[in-house]
């Protein structure tokens, strides 16, 4: 399994965090105004396999920078792997819409 790590911040203080180790333990924290409780597990093998068939299909991602008249948007960061092999992607919300296979690993990352 690939370390993964993926940020959100928005509006309202919104933030979520979710980090997969390579050893398929995740932990979840997310909180707007009011926190919700961090959470954590481990990947079933049926998990680590889609997600990492979605990594392998995402490649290395197109940038996705927020638009100068976009209004404030959710921001985001994905990084995938560790030290040299580490690669960060920093996006916005409507590159979801833009890129499908980004979508699918984000969404993955979201049913955690």
């Amino acid at each position: 399994m690939h370390p993964i790590k993926y940020q959100v911040v928005g509006e309202e203080d919104y933030a979520l965090m979710i980090k997969v180790d390579g050893d398929g333990s995740f932990s979840i924290s997310s909180g707007t105004y009011t926190s919700d409780r961090p959470r954590s597990g481990r990947l079933s093998k049926e998990q680590q396999e889609a997600l990492l068939t979605a990594i392998r299909e995402l490649g290395i991602p197109d940038a996705h920078p927020q638009p100068d008249d976009a209004a404030d948007a959710f921001k985001a960061t994905l990084v995938i792997g560790a030290g040299e092999n580490e690669v960060s992607y920093p996006f916005w919300e409507g590159a979801l819409e833009e890129d499908s296979k980004l979508l699918k690993l984000v969404r993955l990352l979201e049913k955690l």
